[in-house]
């Protein structure tokens, strides 16, 4: 205090000066204050953004309209006539301004129903890319066919890939490796799109093994006749959880090697479907080659057994799977399927004749693309710019990756990757350079925001097992 303009030490300093006094006396070490703590270094770099499209139109779903010899698409196994597939697709993307993709089976003897069906496909869903696929036993005999598909624009045919898992036994031996190799030589030769191999079924963990295995001394050459590599993933346990051996990037990095880095189409995938026995998956497979009329005359299949969805699991591991496939350079996602197979398989995206009715996947997906939504006109062609950003705090089985839409906000996905059951909530930091609006979204729950908060430095997420999306502006 002051007294008279002198100035007069507090008793509090009179006590601190006294106690030093008498420690400097006995010879006891005096405290020293800390050092102020040096403030946190400047984050000048930045992480670089992906362009938002390139997350979302990685997915898109199996359809089967091949396997209906009326022509109809709508008798069996599900509807797929153009404007069911077409009204499910809207569901789930809304006005987002995003598009998935479709990925069919194909044999020669269907190619005028598979052109008038593709193209009232993209007179529906203008821009939908399409993957036909040499169905179960299909031969060279069904390339040309495959071919003239691609090549006509109003299809839309960017991918043919090879003979859909030819390694299995569906009741009439498997396909010798030298005639799914001469399958994919044809389909290389004088190429009118892009060329993905043939879907071996593999086993976890060590999926090339499998891959190497099949091909024997054939595999140089069937590598030296694809663009990308195919890959079928049902996997027993979380998609994204490391050091398991069963994790997306266990089953892409096996098959990046095996096909000699050559970039990965996840052609077929489903959270349940993991729990086929084997005789189930050959049932479903054999049924469908009975169905295209590639199977030995008078061949029976089994009878499928029921399976069902897994409305709790199902939602989580597709956004992971999408989110690491995207961050880990698989360049496409395909969901097996979009509708119920028949009346047992109750795994698709929406019932088998219900696209008025979908499972809490296509909701999970339609908030994703709602949150995650563009509409600008360079959404696909604009160049992202860099955000000023440090995450901390992750484990080994959570991970993040950064968009931006065309609008200029940056979105964030934060996901949390553990079996069934297994992981409680984490707290992850995240600093920024500058202040930013920060919009916590939650597309497991819905498409409405959870939280927003103005001016923000720094923000602490608690992050249980599942996903969120942080949208990211400038204040």
């Amino acid at each position: 205090m002051k007294a008279y303009g002198v100035s007069v030490p507090t008793m509090d300093d009179f006590n601190a000066l006294t106690a030093r006094v008498s420690a400097l006396e006995e010879g006891t070490p005096v405290p020293v204050p800390p050092d102020p703590p040096d403030p946190p270094d400047p984050i000048t770099e930045g992480v670089q953004a992906k362009r938002i499209v390139e997350l979302i139109g990685k997915f898109g779903a199996n359809t089967f309209s091949s396997l209906d010899g009326n022509n109809v698409w709508g008798s069996w196994p599900s509807d797929y006539r153009p404007e069911s597939v077409a009204a499910a697709y809207k569901f789930i993307l809304g006005d987002s301004g995003h598009t998935f993709r479709i990925r069919e089976y194909h044999f020669a003897n269907q190619e005028a129903m598979q052109r008038q069906w593709l193209q009232q496909i993209q007179a529906l869903l203008p821009g939908t890319e399409t993957a036909i696929a040499l169905g179960v036993g299909a031969s060279t005999n069904d390339v040309p066919s495959a071919q003239r598909l691609a090549a006509d624009p109003s299809c839309h045919v960017k991918w043919i890939e090879g003979i859909n898992e030819p390694n299995l036994d569906f009741g009439w031996g498997t396909v010798l490796p030298a005639d799914t190799l001469a399958v994919q030589k044809a389909l290389f030769a004088n190429k009118p799109c892009l060329v993905m191999g043939a879907s071996i079924a593999v086993a976890l963990p060590h999926p090339e093994n499998t891959i190497r295995a099949y091909f024997g001394d054939l595999l140089a050459e069937h590598n030296r006749n694809i663009d990308w590599g195919n890959c079928h993933y049902y996997p027993p346990a979380s998609p994204d959880v490391p050091n398991t051996g069963y994790s997306v990037n266990d089953m892409i990095g096996g098959h990046w090697t095996a096909y000699e880095e050559h970039v990965i189409g996840m052609t077929e995938n489903h959270p349940t479907l993991y729990a086929w026995s084997k005789d189930a998956a050959l049932a479903v497979k054999a049924n469908i080659a009975v169905l295209a009329g590639r199977a030995p005359r008078g061949a029976k299949p089994p009878p499928i057994p029921e399976v069902n969805s897994d409305d709790a699991r199902d939602p989580i591991w597709t956004l992971q799977t999408l989110l690491r496939c995207a961050k880990n350079g698989t360049q496409g996602v395909w969901w097996y399927a979009l509708f119920d197979y028949g009346d047992v398989f109750h795994t698709g995206l929406f019932p088998r004749n219900g696209y008025e009715d979908p499972r809490p996947t296509a909701i999970t997906l339609q908030s994703l693309c709602a949150i995650c939504a563009d509409h600008g006109d360079d959404r696909r062609t604009f160049a992202p710019g860099k955000l000023d950003v440090e995450v901390s705090g992750l484990t080994a089985a959570m991970d993040w990756d950064c968009y931006q839409a065309s609008n200029g906000r940056f979105l964030l996905p934060l996901w949390h990757a553990a079996d069934a059951g297994q992981g409680g909530a984490v707290p992850v930091t995240l600093r920024f350079a500058t202040a930013k609006r920060i919009t916590v979204f939650e597309p497991l729950v819905g498409m409405a925001e959870v939280a927003t908060s103005d001016d923000v430095r720094e923000i602490t997420v608690n992050l249980p097992p599942g996903v969120v999306v942080l949208e990211v502006t400038t204040v």
